[in-house]
């Protein structure tokens, strides 16, 4: 049995475990909602709430990225009562950075008490962790009128960091110095929380990692198409729907992608809390002035992308030449929907005299067909002992070298969390070694 100490946070007392210096609290309820209705804040308790299992998950299929990742939502207890988080702090935090994590998973999977992104590590080097559980899907992402309002899942986001700013401090942590990170649908969810209303001073910097700045545009259509099809689909209210109903309705709009798009299920700009669509970009450059930026991807973070829907997809079998177009296609992806508009918005930002640094992950496992793919960097940061062994996109891993980068990208978002200055400078993880010392100014 490990050893647990009680919180003591304004919205209720909490059991959380102690191990290793460590607080783990998992599952405290950030906000409650009924189906389709937007998040409310959690009245108070005064028992102590257990938590030190396992929380719950949105409820969702299995994950697209299994062959990247591998079955990381194994076991895990899912239910719509899922607007929780998790905190992983030092014992004796006092005033210490905090940093937020919002999981990818193109709005239909994934979730923030998975062991996969735990954040031990950085803990350990003095930072509060917050990993956030947030509606996804049909749950989270499906407007319906006069049924589900758009953004759900977003405004879910929101009100997590409220949370953090009210009770953050009674776990050590400083509300004043919030770093929002989040990967693929994660950073795209923090770059629509760049321009969304309400949002100013819940957060003071943010990592964006594989932003899918490629779809920023064009989301109404795609939104749109959705709805309609879902209207044909449904056979009764969504509102009495099983959650297994629910499921099926998301697996049936799954099967009709729409071409060109990676996510199919995101927010809604026009629709609350985010701007028009054509005031989108203006709105985040805006927000960024006041919040340093470090945007990331990875060299091959079209991979997985290529396989399944790219344009040359079909061929990728033929002899010879498939797998030189299974490499056209990756960096036709990666170049698309990842680094170019990556790129663009770090120019933009500069022009507008925001602080913003990119970053790319070029490390692959050798001989890994896989290569520096989506989703390879996120281990070298977080995860628990053990939770990325099955990972196949790390299979073939050189153990020095992981221990290396690892100790690069944890010196990285260590020294930019506690607020220190980037140069600026493009930084390559995994191409030439780098210290922290190269990438900061003294």
């Amino acid at each position: 049995m490990p050893n647990t100490t009680q919180l003591h946070l304004p919205c209720g007392p909490v059991k959380a475990a102690l191990t290793d210096n460590l607080i783990h609290a998992r599952g405290i309820p950030y906000a409650t909602s009924a189906r389709f209705q937007p998040p409310q804040s959690t009245a108070k308790w005064t028992s102590p709430l257990d938590c030190t299992a396992r929380a719950p998950i949105c409820p969702q299929l299995p994950s697209r990225l299994e062959s990247v990742m591998g079955p990381l939502t194994d076991g895990h207890p899912m239910d719509e009562t899922c607007l929780v988080l998790s905190i992983t702090a030092p014992a004796r935090a006092q005033h210490a950075p905090v940093l937020v994590w919002l999981h990818g998973g193109a709005y239909i999977s994934g979730g923030g008490d998975l062991d996969c992104y735990q954040g031990s590590d950085l803990a350990g080097r003095g930072i509060v962790c917050v990993n956030v559980t947030y509606r996804l899907g049909v749950f989270g992402y499906l407007p319906i009128d006069g049924v589900a309002p758009a953004n759900l899942g977003l405004l879910d986001q929101i009100a997590a960091l409220r949370w953090v700013q009210d009770n953050i401090a009674a776990v050590g942590g400083d509300p004043g110095n919030v770093t929002l990170a989040g990967q693929s649908a994660g950073a795209d969810s923090m770059v629509c929380m760049l321009a969304a209303e309400g949002t100013r001073g819940l957060f003071h910097r943010v990592i964006l990692l594989s932003p899918p700045l490629g779809e920023l545009h064009g989301r109404a259509e795609t939104r749109a198409r959705l709805a309609e099809k879902a209207e044909t689909l449904m056979t009764k209210d969504p509102r009495e729907m099983t959650i297994a109903e629910l499921l099926d309705l998301q697996k049936k709009l799954l099967l009709d992608p729409v071409r060109g798009r990676l996510m199919l299920f995101a927010p809604t700009f026009g629709a609350y809390p985010l701007p028009s669509e054509d005031a989108v970009e203006s709105k985040i450059v805006e927000a960024a002035r006041g919040v340093p930026v470090l945007i990331g991807w990875t060299a091959h973070d079209g991979r997985p992308f290529a396989s399944m829907s790219g344009p040359l997809c079909s061929l990728y079998s033929m002899p010879f030449v498939g797998g030189l177009l299974e490499a056209l296609g990756t960096w036709y992806m990666t170049r698309r929907y990842f680094s170019l508009p990556s790129q663009r918005l770090h120019a933009r930002l500069v022009q507008a005299g925001c602080a913003s640094t990119t970053c790319s992950f070029e490390w692959g496992a050798q001989n890994n067909p896989l290569q520096a793919c989506h989703t390879i960097d996120i281990p070298f940061v977080l995860g628990a002992p053990g939770a990325w062994e099955k990972a196949p996109m790390l299979q073939g891993s050189d153990a020095e070298e992981v221990l290396r980068l690892g100790e690069e990208m944890k010196n990285l978002w260590t020294r930019f969390v506690h607020g220190d200055r980037l140069t600026g400078e493009h930084i390559a993880i995994g191409k030439d070694f780098v210290t922290s010392d190269d990438m900061f100014i003294e």
